[in-house]
């Protein structure tokens, strides 16, 4: 019996040990636990534009501590940490992408950086795990009841801190995974930190006016065009604010206007020409010359994310530039829009508005004659079929045109564009020609010409006004086409485009 005892005994005991060793296997790591604690926020972290820029480091930041129960075996064990979302200010946020965690140093604890196989490499954070550690070393107790570790927190410098100043705060949650890939702890920290330096450019103002207009005097001045030279005066005033890589844009409010009358801001444009006064310097801004910044009624980009502040007394001037062309022919008189000038800070919200009235005048000898359409003239129908085309079509508008005008002057005509169309297809202007015939009897002197139609000046008449007679003239127009024109072959819809009669000085 006794002897039965003592194999009962040991076979007991061979199993107390089994089930010992198999416990220390399939419990991995389930007894460890992770704390710490964390740095607060520096206070005067961020409080320069360099600091901004360049980004700060924030060592030792946060210390990490790892216990282990007796009999713990941790292998192959793995560190991860993510950003439960971005770090926020109220409403104002910065992505966590920014923030990178370092490891410093071993505090305490038996394994070492080296055996654990892990480096002073930045990691990014992610609002997904990113790995800190991929230890090749195992936590056992004993000797491993409590392991300490040293980790830096970076924030990266950029445009992205220029977004308010305050402190900035997000829950970062480090996570101790087995080697199984299962997380077996967690510690969720505060991490904060503080932007002492501001770049809303809150207070700042803006302000302009107009320094030079322009007068098209002319008809070859309206079709020419101008550019009138340090136009636009547009002033800064920080007010204290400090205001770096700013935004400055600009739009119409509307069309130019002359009371029935009106011009599209879309041929006006707006250059860059120089600092009148202040500071900085158009190459500290970034700013050149030579970028040509078409208007229109949606903001366009006149300075873009400006490389330094302004001061009290800076001052910009801008070129005017206007579009040459038949929009411009237009009743003489002061033609008056406005300009919305607006200034954004580098997160680009908007800080102030300017507003003010942009002119030019219409003072062209071209008024000075009466240019009149009648009798149905304004419209011309031609109805093209196969045979017709063969034949050629003709369209007579007797008296259809009537120009007064109490010295000598020509007719000029052209169209409004290249080519009549109709939708996507088109048909070249030149297979309509237009015959003017004198209807008025005056003394001779007036000549008629017959021209194919062009978006290029053709003379239809020439008016010496060499007796009273030829102050007041009619004219019959006549509108044909050639017979049997190729370029009318195969074609089918309605075809437009607008005829423009001209009346200027010999």
């Amino acid at each position: 019996m006794k002897g039965y005892s003592s194999i009962l005994g040991t076979l007991c005991l061979a199993i107390y040990l089994l089930v010992f060793c198999g416990g220390r296997v399939s419990a991995q790591c389930n007894s460890m636990a992770l704390d710490g604690n964390i740095g607060g926020a520096i206070w005067n972290s961020f409080d320069t534009y360099s600091d901004v820029l360049n980004g700060e480091t924030f060592n030792e930041f946060i210390t990490l501590s790892y216990s282990a129960s007796y009999g713990e075996n941790c292998p192959g064990w793995k560190l991860r940490v993510k950003a439960l979302g971005n770090f926020t200010n109220g409403s104002t946020t910065i992505a966590p992408q920014f923030v990178s965690i370092r490891f410093n140093k071993v505090q305490q604890g038996s394994l070492s950086a080296a055996a654990m196989g892990v480096s002073n490499t930045a990691v990014p954070l992610s609002t997904t795990d990113v790995t800190l550690i991929n230890s090749n070393a195992a936590f056992t107790a004993p000797p491993d009841y409590y392991t300490a570790h040293k980790f830096d927190m970076l924030v990266a410098g950029g445009s992205h801190l220029l977004v308010g100043s305050g402190t900035y705060t997000a829950t970062l949650r480090f996570t101790l995974y087995n080697s199984s890939n299962v997380a077996v702890a967690t510690k969720d920290f505060q991490a904060s930190f503080n932007v002492v330096y501001s770049n809303s450019c809150t207070g700042a103002t803006l302000s302009f006016h107009q320094s030079a207009q322009n007068s098209f005097n002319t008809y070859v001045q309206q079709m020419g065009g101008a550019t009138v030279t340090e136009a636009i005066n547009v002033q800064y005033a920080p007010n204290g604010a400090t205001c770096r890589g700013w935004t400055l844009r600009v739009r119409a409010a509307g069309n130019f206007v002359n009371g029935a009358n009106t011009v599209s801001p879309n041929f006006f444009s707006l250059r860059f020409n120089r600092v009148v006064s202040g500071s900085p310097s158009a190459a500290n801004i970034g700013v050149s010359n030579t970028t040509v910044v078409p208007i229109s009624t949606s903001d366009a980009v006149l300075i873009n994310n400006s490389g330094d502040s302004f001061n009290g007394g800076t001052v910009h001037r801008f070129d005017m530039l206007i579009q040459g062309g038949n929009h411009l022919l237009v009743p003489n008189g002061t033609y008056t829009g406005s300009f919305i000038f607006s200034l954004y800070n580098q997160a680009n919200q908007l800080i102030s508005t300017a507003t003010n009235n942009v002119v030019f005048q219409i003072n062209s000898n071209v008024s000075s004659y009466t240019v009149v359409l009648q009798n149905t003239a304004n419209t011309v129908d031609m109805v093209i079929t196969p045979a017709l085309q063969a034949s050629g079509v003709s369209i007579s508008k007797p008296q259809g045109l009537k120009v007064t005008g109490y010295t000598g002057h020509q007719i000029i005509v052209k169209t409004s564009t290249a080519n009549l169309t109709s939708g996507a297809n088109t048909i070249p202007v030149g297979v309509v020609s237009l015959e003017t015939i004198k209807h008025t009897s005056t003394t001779a002197g007036i000549v008629c010409y017959t021209r194919s139609l062009s978006a290029v000046d053709q003379v239809i008449v020439n008016n010496p006004l060499s007796n009273h007679t030829q102050q007041v003239v009619e004219y019959d127009l006549r509108y044909y086409t050639a017979p049997g024109d190729s370029r009318l072959s195969s074609q089918s819809g309605v075809f437009t485009t607008n005829v423009i009669f001209v009346a200027t000085p010999l």
